[in-house]
């Protein structure tokens, strides 16, 4: 099982702490997680490897934090594909026209991002197996 996940790069200096935190938690629900544009080298945006890793995936988490239009344009294409996506964001963030916008989960800290994480990982592994077992 994996999951696509939607986060501010460049923009957010916590991104290597947060990083580490998605990949633990992955680890310990046994899940694994794909980041795109890990790095700053890649300047080209490939919109069918990006549509068929989404297609592949289980769910989404997008971390809307900084409010990055490229975030939303990712968080557009998961939703309309009508994938399970859940939201997160640092405190205090303003969230735009996102579907399910109210049911954004809120963090103070990477302690609570890690906290959140696990829940959410928890929840998409409950919901992905049900799914599957009706299929």
């Amino acid at each position: 099982m994996f999951f696509y996940m939607i986060m501010p790069v460049g923009a957010d200096p916590q991104f290597a702490e947060k990083k580490s935190i998605l990949l633990r938690a992955a680890e310990k629900h046994g899940m694994s997680v794909h980041f795109p544009f890990e790095t700053s080298n890649e300047s080209t945006f490939d919109i069918d490897k990006t549509l068929s890793v989404l297609t592949d995936a289980d769910f989404v988490i997008a971390d809307l934090s900084k409010e990055r239009p490229s975030c939303y344009f990712e968080l557009g294409l998961a939703q309309a594909q009508h994938k399970d996506v859940y939201l997160i964001a640092k405190e205090g963030t303003d969230i735009h026209q996102a579907h399910g916008r109210r049911l954004t989960r809120f963090y103070e800290s990477l302690e609570d991002y890690g906290q959140i994480v696990s829940q959410v990982l928890k929840e998409a592994n409950r919901v992905t197996r049900v799914v599957r077992l009706r299929a």
